[in-house]
Protein backbone atom coordinates (compact mmCIF):
# COMPACT_ATOMS: atom_id res chain seq x y z
CA UNK A 1 0.00 0.00 0.00
CA UNK A 2 1.48 3.27 -1.22
CA UNK A 3 1.34 5.80 1.56
CA UNK A 4 0.77 9.32 0.53
CA UNK A 5 3.73 10.90 1.01
CA UNK A 6 5.94 8.14 1.76
CA UNK A 7 8.75 8.63 4.44
CA UNK A 8 11.40 10.54 3.49
CA UNK A 9 15.05 10.45 4.41
CA UNK A 10 17.75 12.77 4.39
CA UNK A 11 21.99 12.64 3.94
CA UNK A 12 23.60 15.37 4.57
CA UNK A 13 26.90 16.84 4.56
CA UNK A 14 26.53 20.09 7.24
CA UNK A 15 30.18 21.29 6.31
CA UNK A 16 28.81 21.86 2.34
CA UNK A 17 25.00 22.96 3.77
CA UNK A 18 23.98 20.86 1.54
CA UNK A 19 21.43 17.85 1.47
CA UNK A 20 20.27 14.73 -1.01
CA UNK A 21 16.11 13.33 -0.18
CA UNK A 22 15.00 10.12 -0.52
CA UNK A 23 11.21 8.80 -0.82
CA UNK A 24 10.71 5.00 0.37
CA UNK A 25 9.50 2.79 -2.17
CA UNK A 26 7.33 0.17 -1.43
CA UNK A 27 6.97 -3.21 -2.61
CA UNK A 28 4.23 -4.02 -4.97
CA UNK A 29 3.14 -5.05 -8.29
CA UNK A 30 2.42 -3.24 -11.61
CA UNK A 31 1.81 -2.84 -15.06
CA UNK A 32 5.39 -2.49 -17.25
CA UNK A 33 5.35 -1.46 -20.78
CA UNK A 34 2.95 0.26 -23.33
CA UNK A 35 1.07 -0.89 -26.23
CA UNK A 36 0.54 0.82 -29.90
CA UNK A 37 4.21 2.59 -29.79
CA UNK A 38 7.25 0.97 -30.04
CA UNK A 39 8.28 -2.50 -30.36
CA UNK A 40 10.55 -2.36 -27.41
CA UNK A 41 7.82 -1.39 -24.86
CA UNK A 42 5.38 -4.47 -26.20
CA UNK A 43 3.78 -6.41 -24.53
CA UNK A 44 2.51 -4.98 -21.66
CA UNK A 45 3.23 -7.49 -18.64
CA UNK A 46 2.42 -7.47 -14.83
CA UNK A 47 6.02 -7.05 -13.04
CA UNK A 48 6.21 -7.75 -8.75
CA UNK A 49 8.91 -5.43 -7.20
CA UNK A 50 9.50 -8.22 -4.05
CA UNK A 51 11.62 -5.61 -1.80
CA UNK A 52 11.05 -1.31 -0.78
CA UNK A 53 13.55 0.60 -2.08
CA UNK A 54 14.48 4.54 -1.47
CA UNK A 55 14.72 6.61 -4.85
CA UNK A 56 16.03 9.93 -4.63
CA UNK A 57 13.37 12.69 -5.16
CA UNK A 58 15.43 14.28 -8.27
CA UNK A 59 18.05 13.63 -10.48
CA UNK A 60 21.32 13.92 -9.15
CA UNK A 61 21.96 17.97 -9.31
CA UNK A 62 24.88 19.45 -10.13
CA UNK A 63 26.08 20.74 -6.62
CA UNK A 64 25.32 17.27 -5.24
CA UNK A 65 27.65 15.51 -8.18
CA UNK A 66 30.42 18.28 -7.66
CA UNK A 67 30.78 16.80 -4.30
CA UNK A 68 32.09 13.43 -5.48
CA UNK A 69 34.20 15.03 -8.58
CA UNK A 70 35.69 18.01 -5.75
CA UNK A 71 36.30 14.94 -2.90
CA UNK A 72 37.78 13.02 -6.03
CA UNK A 73 39.97 15.37 -8.05
CA UNK A 74 37.83 13.80 -11.11
CA UNK A 75 37.07 16.34 -14.16
CA UNK A 76 33.79 16.88 -14.81
CA UNK A 77 32.03 19.40 -17.03
CA UNK A 78 28.66 20.10 -17.09
CA UNK A 79 27.67 21.27 -20.49
CA UNK A 80 25.34 23.77 -18.70
CA UNK A 81 27.73 24.60 -15.99
CA UNK A 82 27.20 26.74 -12.93
CA UNK A 83 23.85 25.90 -12.47
CA UNK A 84 24.21 23.98 -9.06
CA UNK A 85 20.01 23.22 -8.75
CA UNK A 86 19.97 22.14 -12.49
CA UNK A 87 20.45 18.33 -12.88
CA UNK A 88 24.32 17.24 -13.06
CA UNK A 89 24.35 16.24 -17.03
CA UNK A 90 27.21 15.24 -19.42
CA UNK A 91 28.44 12.07 -17.69
CA UNK A 92 27.89 8.24 -18.54
CA UNK A 93 26.86 5.49 -17.10
CA UNK A 94 29.88 4.56 -15.60
CA UNK A 95 30.30 7.84 -13.56
CA UNK A 96 26.91 7.39 -12.37
CA UNK A 97 27.77 3.82 -11.37
CA UNK A 98 31.22 5.21 -9.68
CA UNK A 99 29.13 8.05 -7.70
CA UNK A 100 26.57 5.23 -6.33
CA UNK A 101 29.91 3.38 -5.06
CA UNK A 102 31.12 6.75 -3.40
CA UNK A 103 28.05 7.07 -2.26
CA UNK A 104 27.87 3.57 -0.45
CA UNK A 105 31.45 3.71 0.41
CA UNK A 106 31.29 7.45 2.21
CA UNK A 107 27.21 7.89 3.46
CA UNK A 108 26.28 4.29 3.76
CA UNK A 109 26.22 4.76 8.15
CA UNK A 110 23.52 7.33 7.54
CA UNK A 111 21.14 5.19 4.92
CA UNK A 112 18.16 4.04 6.54
CA UNK A 113 18.48 0.96 8.80
CA UNK A 114 18.35 -1.80 6.42
CA UNK A 115 19.59 -0.31 3.64
CA UNK A 116 23.42 -0.97 2.30
CA UNK A 117 23.94 0.12 -1.19
CA UNK A 118 23.37 3.00 -3.02
CA UNK A 119 23.22 2.30 -6.65
CA UNK A 120 21.35 3.23 -10.55
CA UNK A 121 17.42 1.87 -10.09
CA UNK A 122 16.65 -1.00 -12.71
CA UNK A 123 14.04 -0.10 -15.32
CA UNK A 124 11.61 -2.00 -13.61
CA UNK A 125 12.17 -0.19 -10.18
CA UNK A 126 12.19 3.36 -12.38
CA UNK A 127 9.43 2.84 -14.11
CA UNK A 128 7.39 1.51 -10.97
CA UNK A 129 8.41 4.78 -8.93
CA UNK A 130 7.27 6.85 -11.45
CA UNK A 131 3.87 5.19 -12.42
CA UNK A 132 3.11 5.30 -8.80
CA UNK A 133 0.08 3.50 -9.27
CA UNK A 134 -0.70 5.13 -12.92
CA UNK A 135 -1.68 3.39 -15.82
CA UNK A 136 -1.59 6.52 -18.58
CA UNK A 137 1.28 8.30 -19.95
CA UNK A 138 2.73 10.25 -17.65
CA UNK A 139 1.61 10.03 -14.07
CA UNK A 140 -0.52 13.77 -14.47
CA UNK A 141 -2.59 12.24 -17.34
CA UNK A 142 -2.23 11.13 -21.16
CA UNK A 143 -1.51 13.78 -23.85
CA UNK A 144 1.29 16.85 -23.70
CA UNK A 145 -0.98 19.26 -21.61
CA UNK A 146 -0.21 16.08 -18.46
CA UNK A 147 2.97 16.04 -19.37
CA UNK A 148 3.30 20.27 -19.08
CA UNK A 149 2.44 19.50 -15.60
CA UNK A 150 4.70 17.34 -14.90
CA UNK A 151 8.55 17.92 -16.74
CA UNK A 152 10.26 19.86 -19.25
CA UNK A 153 10.39 18.79 -23.06
CA UNK A 154 11.41 20.08 -26.52
CA UNK A 155 7.88 22.07 -26.14
CA UNK A 156 9.07 24.35 -22.93
CA UNK A 157 12.60 25.11 -24.03
CA UNK A 158 13.21 28.50 -24.78
CA UNK A 159 16.03 28.35 -22.54
CA UNK A 160 17.66 25.47 -24.72
CA UNK A 161 18.84 23.81 -21.59
CA UNK A 162 18.21 21.67 -18.32
CA UNK A 163 15.94 23.35 -15.87
CA UNK A 164 16.23 23.28 -11.61
CA UNK A 165 14.86 20.40 -10.64
CA UNK A 166 11.61 20.28 -8.20
CA UNK A 167 9.82 22.60 -10.31
CA UNK A 168 6.97 21.06 -11.93
CA UNK A 169 4.18 18.88 -9.84
CA UNK A 170 5.64 15.83 -8.64
CA UNK A 171 3.55 12.51 -8.45
CA UNK A 172 1.99 10.90 -5.55
CA UNK A 173 5.81 9.57 -3.81
CA UNK A 174 6.80 12.69 -4.27
CA UNK A 175 9.63 12.49 -7.18
CA UNK A 176 10.23 15.00 -9.63
CA UNK A 177 11.74 15.49 -12.59
CA UNK A 178 10.69 12.12 -13.98
CA UNK A 179 9.55 12.56 -17.35
CA UNK A 180 11.88 15.21 -19.32
CA UNK A 181 14.67 17.18 -18.15
CA UNK A 182 17.25 14.80 -17.75
CA UNK A 183 17.04 11.28 -18.83
CA UNK A 184 17.99 8.88 -16.42
CA UNK A 185 20.56 6.07 -16.44
CA UNK A 186 19.81 2.94 -15.21
CA UNK A 187 21.61 0.13 -14.17
CA UNK A 188 19.88 -2.23 -17.18
CA UNK A 189 21.84 -3.58 -20.32
CA UNK A 190 19.72 -3.09 -22.94
CA UNK A 191 17.83 -5.79 -24.12
CA UNK A 192 15.19 -4.84 -27.25
CA UNK A 193 12.96 -7.82 -26.74
CA UNK A 194 13.53 -7.54 -23.01
CA UNK A 195 9.33 -7.64 -22.29
CA UNK A 196 8.81 -10.26 -25.33
CA UNK A 197 10.81 -12.73 -23.19
CA UNK A 198 9.76 -12.50 -20.06
CA UNK A 199 6.50 -14.02 -17.91
CA UNK A 200 3.96 -12.44 -16.75
CA UNK A 201 4.62 -11.50 -13.38
CA UNK A 202 8.20 -11.40 -13.20
CA UNK A 203 9.84 -10.69 -10.27
CA UNK A 204 12.69 -7.84 -10.16
CA UNK A 205 13.74 -8.16 -13.41
CA UNK A 206 17.04 -6.47 -14.39
CA UNK A 207 18.91 -7.57 -17.39
CA UNK A 208 22.25 -8.50 -17.17
CA UNK A 209 23.08 -9.78 -20.25
CA UNK A 210 26.80 -10.66 -21.47
CA UNK A 211 29.28 -8.13 -22.44
CA UNK A 212 26.50 -5.66 -23.65
CA UNK A 213 27.59 -2.31 -23.21
CA UNK A 214 24.39 -0.58 -24.10
CA UNK A 215 22.75 0.79 -21.26
CA UNK A 216 18.96 1.51 -20.82
CA UNK A 217 18.02 5.53 -20.24
CA UNK A 218 14.55 6.25 -19.09
CA UNK A 219 12.16 9.37 -19.05
CA UNK A 220 12.94 12.00 -21.43
CA UNK A 221 14.27 15.36 -21.07
CA UNK A 222 14.56 19.11 -21.80
CA UNK A 223 15.07 18.44 -25.56
CA UNK A 224 12.95 15.41 -26.18
CA UNK A 225 9.14 15.37 -27.21
CA UNK A 226 6.39 14.48 -25.40
CA UNK A 227 6.59 11.04 -27.22
CA UNK A 228 9.78 10.50 -25.46
CA UNK A 229 8.81 11.31 -21.86
CA UNK A 230 6.33 9.07 -21.20
CA UNK A 231 6.37 6.75 -18.40
CA UNK A 232 7.35 3.87 -20.88
CA UNK A 233 9.76 5.29 -23.02
CA UNK A 234 13.09 3.23 -23.02
CA UNK A 235 16.03 4.14 -25.30
CA UNK A 236 19.64 2.99 -25.29
CA UNK A 237 22.65 4.23 -25.51
CA UNK A 238 26.83 3.18 -25.30
CA UNK A 239 27.43 3.36 -21.58
CA UNK A 240 30.40 5.65 -22.39
CA UNK A 241 28.05 8.18 -24.00
CA UNK A 242 27.89 11.67 -22.53
CA UNK A 243 25.86 14.63 -23.77
CA UNK A 244 23.77 17.68 -22.09
CA UNK A 245 20.62 15.43 -21.40
CA UNK A 246 22.22 12.55 -20.04
CA UNK A 247 21.51 11.77 -16.34
CA UNK A 248 20.78 10.14 -13.20
CA UNK A 249 18.91 9.61 -9.84
CA UNK A 250 20.19 7.45 -6.84
CA UNK A 251 18.22 4.16 -5.70
CA UNK A 252 19.17 2.67 -2.05
CA UNK A 253 18.62 -0.95 -1.35
CA UNK A 254 19.66 -4.04 0.92
CA UNK A 255 22.14 -5.86 0.74
CA UNK A 256 22.28 -8.54 -2.30
CA UNK A 257 22.43 -11.04 0.66
CA UNK A 258 19.40 -9.65 2.39
CA UNK A 259 16.78 -11.42 0.25
CA UNK A 260 13.55 -11.26 1.43
CA UNK A 261 12.51 -14.94 3.29
CA UNK A 262 10.20 -16.56 0.22
CA UNK A 263 10.74 -14.06 -2.34
CA UNK A 264 11.58 -15.01 -6.07
CA UNK A 265 13.90 -12.97 -7.78
CA UNK A 266 13.93 -13.90 -11.57
CA UNK A 267 17.10 -12.09 -13.59
CA UNK A 268 15.97 -12.09 -17.32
Amino acid sequence: MISHPPAQHVLTWPELNMEKAFRCIPAGSFQMGSRGYFSQEEPIHQVEITRDFWLAETPTTQAQFAIWTNAEKIKHENRFSDRPTHPAENMDWHQAVAYCKWLTETKSHEFPAGFEMACLPSEAQWEYACRAGTNTDYYTGDGEEALVEAGWHSEEWEQGSTHPVAQKKPNVLSLYDMHGNVWEWCQDNWDENAYRERPDGVCDPVVEAGDNQRRVLRGGSWNFSANGCRSASRVWVDAGGRVGNYGFRVCLVRSPAATDSGAKKERV
